[in-house]
Order: C-alpha cells, then structure tokens, then sequence
C-alpha cells in the first residue's frame, strides 16, 4: 500500500488516459471506464512533480505517447501505448540533474532514429538541454524560481517564462541560435510566483498574493484580468480559450470566467484536505470547451469532476391561477413525487401536479388569518395535517379527503405552533405543539383523534417549539429538537424528558434528526453548521455523543439530513446547497439562489434521483430541479487505495482482529480513519472503514488493546473507541481543560446562565503525546498511561462498565515534554522517553504505594520513538530507542535490581532525526528516520556488537510514525510508515529481503 500527496495530473486526451504523479510512482486511469491502469515507480528516491508528453504516431498506426517525467533533480522518458495500455516502457532511463527541474519542452522527436530534444528549466534560472546527454546551455538572470513554463509561440518560438520568489515575471525568447534573450519582464505579483500556464496566446501566472494574473501574450503581455482568487496561496492554474481553473492551499478548486475582476462558475472541494497540488483538462476538441477536471489532493486522492454539472438543471416559476384577487402563496410542501401542495393567503390550498392547479381545500372559513401548519407522514398513507390559529387540525388523505378532525382546548392560546409525524408509526400518531411548550402525542386512527399521551413541557425559551423530531420505536423513545438548540430524549412510556443535551446546537436551533442507517449512528444537525452522531446504550436507553463535524466552515445554517443516499440540505444568506454526507469527499451537487432559509421551501429527493426543490419568494412560487443519477452513481475518486489524511500523519498502528490486517491512523487534520488491508506481492487491497471526529486538534498516539482504541491529542484530549463488527463508536472521553462551547456544536452541556466574566481555558496548550494500555484482569477495565508536554505523565483507569476515564496517579522525571510511553505489561512497568534524552522507568506494580522510577540519559535531544522487548521473563528487558539526534541506542533494564545498563550505540546513523524503531525479536530491530532510510540492525551478543544489516529507501516523506505486525500465516513481518502518506513494507523471512 502506497498513498501520498498526487504532485503531479497530465491527461493524454485523444484516448482519455490520466497519468498521476505520487511520491516517485507514475499511475495511470482509463477516464472513460473510471479504472486504474497501471502503477509504476519511475524516480527513484525523487518525487514526480510534472509531465511533459508529445504523441507521435508509429507506422502501424499505434498512437502513443513520449513521456518527460521529472521531479526534483531527476527525469526519465517513457512511453505509453495504446496497444499496450497497462504497461510504461522506460525509454531513457532515470537521469540526474545539476539543479532542480521545474519545467520541461519536448522540443523535437526523431522516431526513425530514436532521437530527441528536450529541454529543461530549473529553479536556478537556467536551461537545460537533453539530446543523447544533458548539457546546460544557458544561465539566465541571477535569481530563484518558484515556477516557470516552456512553451511554443504562435511563431513557433520556444518561449521560457520564469516565475521569481519575488513575484516578478520574465519572458525569454529563443533566437536562432538556440539562445534565450530576455523578451519582456513585469512585477505584477506582491510575492512567489508558484505557476505558470500557457494556451492559445493567454498566459495565467498565480501565486503567494492568492491573486490570478491572466495576460494576452502576443509579442508583449497584456494584462487582461487581475482578481483575488483563494482563501490561501495559489499552487497552479489551467486555461482554455474562454475559461481559467486555479487550485490551492485552501482546498478547493475554482472555475472561473475570463471577466477582468473575475467571475466565479464553480467551485469542488474536499473537506479537511489541505491542498490541492494538481490538475489537467481534458478539453472538447471542437470548441475547447473544458469537460472534466482531473486533480491530485494533498491526501492522495485523484479525483474527477464534469464541468457540464451545472449547479440546476431547469428554474421556473409555478403558475397558481389563483381565482381570488390579490391572492398570494404562503406556505408549500411536496404532497409525494412532484405534487406539491401551496397554502395561499386566502386560506385555500392548491394541488399542483404537472403544472396542473386545482383546488385540494377550499379552507377560507377555516383556516382564517393566512395562518396554518402543514405536515406530511412519509409512511404509511401519507395523509396530510394541518393545523390552524385557533387549535383545530384536520387530516386529509392524498386525494384531499377529510379522514378526520380534532379541536385542542387547553390554553387560551391553542395555535398550533408545530407538528410531525411520528416516523415509523404508519400515519398514525402525531405530535401538537401549542404555546408555553405543550406537546401531545395524538391517536389518529381513532375517531375523532384522542390524546395517547401529554409530554413533559419544552424548557422555558421565548420561541418555545420544536423543529424536528425522530421516534425510537425499539426503544419506545423520542428525540427532539428544538428552538433552543437541545436534544431531548422523551420516554414515551411516560412522557417525560428521560435525557437532554442542553444547547446541543446553540441558540438558533436544532433543525433535524435522523439515523445514518450505514452506520447505525443517530444525527442531529443545526443552524450552528455542526452535525452531531450518537449511538445509544441499549440497556439504559441513553444516547451516548460520539462526535463532531462540519460541511464546510461557510456554511452554519444545516437543514435537512437525508439518507439512502446520505445528503443535507443547508442555507447561507441567499443560497440553497445540496451536499453528500460521503465519509471522504464532501461534494456539493446542487445551488439555488433562494434568498436564503427564512423562507418557506421544502425538499424532495426520488428513486430515480431527481431532486426538486420549491420555495416561496416575493409572493411567487419557484421550482428548481436536477437529476443527480450521475454524480451519485459515478466514483468521484479514481483512486483504488482510499485517501488518507490531507495533512501530516502524527500517528500509525497495525493490529489483527477475526483473521483481519487492520490500520489505524491519526492526523494533523484532527481524524482518526480505520482501513481493512491485505498484502500480496502483486498488489495490495486496502478497504476504508471508518473516519471517526472527535479530537479538536492533532492526534498524536493511538493504542489498541482487546476490541479497545485509546488516543489521544492536542488540547489534552483522551478518547475511548470500541470496535464490533467493524462498526467503531466512542465509549469514553477525558479532557484535561473542557472548552466552553457556547456557540454549541459539541455534546458538552451549556449554560448561558452559568457563564464566567472570565474565559479561564487556560492549559489548552497542553497535548497528551503518547498513550499505553494494560487490562486489569480482575474487574474487565483498563489501565492508561498518558504523556504529556507539560512534563507529566498521568496514570488513568478506563472503567468499562460507566466508560469513564478517572485520573489515579501523576509522576514526573524531567522538566522537559515528555514525548513516549510503553508499558512492560507482565510487572506494570512504565517507560517514558523525554525531550532532554532521557528514559525513565516507573514501577505501578502497586498504585497504592509511592512510585519508585530510574531514569538513564541516552540520547543528547528528544527520544521520539522506543522499543521493548523481554529477554527473560520478569528478569531482564531490551530496549532500543532512536532520536532527534538520529543515534540508535541499545539498553537492557534489570527489573530484580532496578538498574540500567548501556550496551551499544551508534550515533548519528540516521542523516536526520529517527522517528520510529520496532524489535522484530530478541536480536533484531528496524529503525526509520526523516532521511527515509529503514534500517534492519543485528545484536550479536557473542561480540558485544550491533551491525547494520539492511538498508531500505521508502517512499513517504516527513515520516513521523512506524509500526509492524507480524503475520503468522504468511511468515512475513509487515512495517507501516506514514508522515507525509503512508506506505507498507513487507519483510519475508524466506528471503530476509524488504518488499514494498
């Protein structure tokens, strides 16, 4: 398994092939059957940062293409064909260069002799040229580049645009003697110049400044269009004749028309990944319109998008012919399908099917003062309520038959404030709400409606009303939302308020419930933009929070979860939005101007994946629909290993369950992801399970133990997660400083009431940095040991049975961050590494007594990573530790005595500091480093000597985590690194070689 940041998109276009750029891997896709090709490594120890390609056409009639592929100081030249589209030929092989390439021109190709000519700019300002060797033929202006581009004019000059760190621009020319004179040079950007694209006499530079430059370049450059792009820095840009498309930092990538301030067309993005890196068109031939959008993500996703999506399919305003002058719609809901039915100002309601208006009740009588509330059941018959000023509720069925009639008499005031339908009920019962907050739950079935049950009252708000609700059948509960912005759990067998979660989503509300059914998790969502997942204990019927996440940052006002597919409805200040709720890309599929969610609207999706909505706007009914059959049947991501992480990877770890290889890892992005993988020699299948969100920041350490996961983070967070059939939900959490989330979007419990004068979240710079666990056999709970960057480390008890965590011991050995923990089970033994090289062990053999520790100082900085191993039981333990100072140290501990005692060292073995060590035995031991090196070392005991054995170069970049796994069936050890990606290696006992 490989995943890494995509650097690098160029898609051949006469037969839909993109090719992809990861780490030092070419991968190519079939754009028209969505799958992958082919995966080949082509730099080695280099990572691909960009294509240039020239076709040619053989003498058999075989089209293929001649491929630059360069990255860094490196390029090599293959070719694809489309006789053999599975496979790369290498044609020059992998060559070094003098400086750092970032532009490439195939400038001619002799196919009877097998020659060409290419030439190469590098971030020195300087050109290259390769024909049969690689010869620097020019420096240019004394400077540092960022970006550059080379390119054929309409005069079929070469032109080499250089792209400074300084923002300025220069343009080179080519004269006949195949020297480059300087043509013209302008200082457009406030900052580095990060891409240069070039097409059809317009040329785009963007860059540090988040502005898009756009000039018409014909023999000098004219600037055209100047605007203020992205939210963070520019990394590249792609033009068509009327169209520019520009991606960055901020995650996104935007569509945009040639206007001189810029006219935004679209926008895609991912959530939580941080860049996007890449991108190519793959164009109309015949009018060069832009078709689909091919990108490369920082999490290691490639991904597809068809600019032809339009945001709506058809908008149109619905014709009420209303016979009643100076008449007006109120209120809309959709009856089923596309019948929708309106509420007017004069009390009628008005059936519209197929354009087709007819009069469903004629309710000028009754439903007085232009004032009713309209529910629909969504099972069952369907029958319609509707509820008037004065307390009275008629039901209809479909046809606008009246089945049956009530009046609520218990206030003075009996408006009906709200109403809903019980799910799963069949049309049978209802909720009224009246004001002061009373609720009752009504049988319709008998005649006339009777009261089944009054519920507790609302809390005391000035809008006192629910919003939505959602009925537990199986557990004879009710859970509501409401005005205020809480949760509440009604027990239905005794209409009380069983459990709350005060201002779950803040003080504008809480707007819908459901229950994902691919998880089995119950969703709240609110006008706070956070949606909330619980699952429920079964035996107290209790839900228990789970996590937190967002859409998009832009987004606070969520309206309606859908599922099967899982979509949700969501609001700005003027617009409708449509996104997938998919656990790794969240996609917008559909955007109306609307004028914003206090208007009266509702919301269909049917079988066949038409969505309709319908709104009420300046006293006119508008409709607009799409068919989304497309975008949610066709894989958005080509990739086939899942994307991980869009930031650094902090953490790794590997662990077997029923036969099962699973991963676990946690990010800078503040995600926990769990994946299903199996490793062939051949290939490598990985499967994503699951992404659980709780942390507020990074994850720093994760530790599996039994059907257990404990992690920990950033703002001194502990979380308990428990896994059962692959379905992981959060059983605990602990944090050492607890925010006050008073603008809701958490399970925390507020109240405005109860708020300090004085925000006092101080400590929240505190980060647990390492977690170990060890089970207490005789009551089932679990014991933590947790590290801290304040020097401390914490001994906690998971009780299983509350799923609480309860801080027991602290200890102390430094005054520096301590930064790992591993527990020698058998005796309780704890190890803890610091950041002033030390290690110290604790004996929690008895936590009743004081803890007696000793420590030895080994390393000269920071020990990030060790390992323990038993030499004899209860007697004498091993452990190898690596650092900053990228030395390996060995140690054994006496436990019967206590003491330490050094036994090798090799210093500095690592080029940069060493992040990783695991014992494959007793004897041997890998380590891994940011120099990439994974490094196999023997302890030969009989000579009181530690050998390097093996050296092998991984792919990743940044690595940050490792751990192994030995797989019994297979007689094969498998290591994980993960950093800037993440990668497995498998090592064969059979040949005692590593295998990527």
């Amino acid at each position: 398994m490989f995943s890494a940041p995509v650097t690098a998109i160029k898609i051949l276009p006469t037969h839909r092939i993109c090719l992809a750029g990861t780490g030092p891997f070419v991968i190519a896709y079939d754009l028209t059957t969505n799958q992958q090709l082919l995966q080949e490594k082509i730099l080695i120890n280099s990572v691909v940062h960009g294509f240039e390609t020239r076709q040619i056409i053989k003498e058999t009639n075989d089209i293929s293409y001649l491929i630059v592929v360069y990255g860094q100081r490196t390029f090599s030249i293959i070719e694809w064909s489309s006789i053999s589209p599975t496979q790369l030929k290498i044609i020059i092989p992998q060559t070094q260069c003098p400086s750092w390439i970032i532009s490439a021109l195939i400038v001619s190709v002799d196919t009877s002799n097998e020659l060409l000519t290419i030439l190469f700019g590098t971030a020195l300002n300087q050109i290259y040229r390769y024909k049969q060797s690689l010869d620097l033929i020019q420096s240019l202006n004394y400077t540092t580049l960022y970006s550059s581009c080379l390119f054929r004019h309409t005069n079929e000059s070469v032109i080499f645009a250089a792209g400074t760190v300084f923002g300025e621009l220069f343009l080179y020319e080519q004269d006949s003697n195949g020297y480059f004179q300087e043509k013209t040079i302008v200082s457009d950007h406030n900052g580095a110049i990060f891409g240069i694209t070039y097409h059809s006499n317009l040329l785009c530079t963007v860059g540090d400044d988040r502005t898009v430059k756009l000039y018409r370049f014909l023999d000098s450059l004219q600037l055209i269009a100047s605007f203020f792009a992205h939210e963070a820095r520019i990394w590249q840009s792609s033009l068509t004749s009327t169209h520019m498309l520009t991606c960055g930092e901020d995650s996104s990538i935007r569509f945009w028309s040639h206007k001189s301030t810029g006219e935004l067309l679209r926008s895609f993005s991912v959530h939580r990944c941080k860049s996007v890196w890449s991108m190519d068109i793959l164009r109309d031939d015949q009018d060069d319109k832009p078709l689909i959008i091919v990108s490369g993500w920082s999490d290691g996703g490639v991904r597809r998008h068809h600019l032809d999506d339009v945001p709506i399919d058809s908008h149109e305003t619905i014709e009420l012919n209303s016979n009643i002058e100076n008449d007006f719609p109120r209120n809309v809901i959709f009856l089923n399908s596309f019948k929708m039915l309106v509420h007017m100002n004069s009390g009628q309601l008005l059936k519209i099917d197929k354009k087709n208006v007819s009069i469903f009740y004629d309710g000028r009588n009754t439903l007085k003062n232009s004032y009713a509330k309209l529910s629909i059941a969504r099972d069952g018959n369907q029958y319609l309520a509707v509820g008037s000023l004065n307390g009275s509720v008629l039901i209809f069925d479909q046809s606008g038959t009246i089945i049956n009639t009530f009046q609520i008499e218990i206030n003075r005031n009996n408006k009906i404030l709200q109403m809903f339908w019980l799910n799963n009920t069949l049309a049978s019962k209802l909720l009224v709400c009246i004001p002061d907050g009373i609720m009752l739950i009504y049988n319709i079935c008998n005649q006339p409606a009777n009261v089944e049950l009054r519920l507790e009252d609302l809390p005391d708000f000035e809008q006192r009303w629910p919003n939505t609700c959602l009925y537990l059948d199986q557990h004879n509960l009710l859970l509501l939302g409401d005005r205020q912005g809480n949760l509440l759990s009604y027990d239905l067998n005794t209409g009380s308020i069983h459990q709350k979660f005060d201002r779950l989503h803040g003080i504008n509300g809480t707007s819908s419930i459901d229950i994902d059914k691919n998880i089995n998790l119950i969703r709240s969502c609110g006008r706070d933009g956070y949606i909330n997942l619980f699952s429920i204990n079964l035996e107290h019927r209790q839900l228990i929070h789970q996590s937190t996440f967002t859409i998009t940052s832009d987004i606070t006002w969520l309206d309606q979860l859908q599922n099967q597919p899982a979509l949700i409805t969501c609001f700005t200040t003027n617009q409708f939005y449509l996104y997938t709720l998919d656990d790794q890309m969240k996609r917008r599929v559909m955007q109306v101007e609307c004028g914003g969610g206090h208007r009266n609207h509702d919301f269909f999706l049917d079988t066949n994946f038409n969505a309709y909505f319908v709104y009420v706007r300046n006293k006119h009914v508008y409709l607009a629909e799409k068919n989304l059959m497309r975008i949610l049947n066709e894989a958005t991501c080509l990739s086939t290993i899942p994307p991980t992480h869009g930031t650094e990877i902090r953490c790794v770890k590997l662990f077997q369950s029923n036969q099962q290889l699973y991963m676990m890892t946690g990010s800078e992005d503040t995600q926990i992801k769990l994946f299903t993988f199996q490793t062939e020699k051949s290939n490598t299948m990985c499967e994503h399970i699951s992404t659980l969100q709780s942390h507020l920041s990074a994850v720093c350490d994760i530790v599996v133990i039994d059907n257990f996961f404990f992690t920990c983070g950033a703002r001194a967070q502990l979380f308990a997660w428990q896994m059962k059939n692959n379905i992981v939900i959060r059983s605990g959490n602990f944090m050492l400083h607890p925010l006050r989330r008073r603008h809701g979007g958490g399970g925390t419990t507020n109240d405005e009431t109860k708020k300090d004068t004085i925000d006092d979240d101080h400590g929240l710079d505190v980060r647990f940095t390492s977690v170990a666990a060890v089970s207490e056999t005789n009551n089932g709970n679990y014991l933590l040991f947790v590290t801290g960057s304040d020097a401390l480390l914490r001994v906690f008890r998971y009780t299983t049975s509350t799923n609480r965590f309860s801080l027991i011991q602290t200890c102390s050995h430094s005054e520096y961050c301590q930064l790992r923990v591993k527990v020698y089970s058998t005796c309780h033994i704890a190890f803890v590494s610091s950041t002033d090289g030390l290690i110290c062990a604790y004996d929690f053999s008895s936590l009743d007594n004081s803890i007696r520790s000793t420590s030895i100082k080994l390393h000269q900085s920071g020990i990030n990573d060790f390992d323990v191993i038993e030499i004899n039981p209860n007697d004498l333990l091993r452990l190898s530790s690596v650092g900053d100072d990228g030395s390996v140290h060995v140690s054994n501990f006496d436990i019967k005595n206590w003491i330490w005692n050094r036994h090798y060292t090799k210093n500095c073995i690592h080029q940069s500091p060493a992040t990783g060590i695991r014992f494959m035995d007793s004897t041997r031991f890998v380590s891994i480093g940011i120099d990439q090196r994974l490094k196999l070392w023997t302890i030969h005991d009989d000579k009181s000597m530690l050998e390097l054995t093996m050296n092998y170069l991984v792919d990743i970049r940044d690595i940050l985590s490792m751990d192994m796994i030995f797989c019994d069936k297979k007689r094969e050890f498998v290591f994980v690194v993960a950093g800037a990606g993440v990668q497995t290696i498998r090592f064969d006992l059979t040949d005692c070689l590593f295998h990527s």
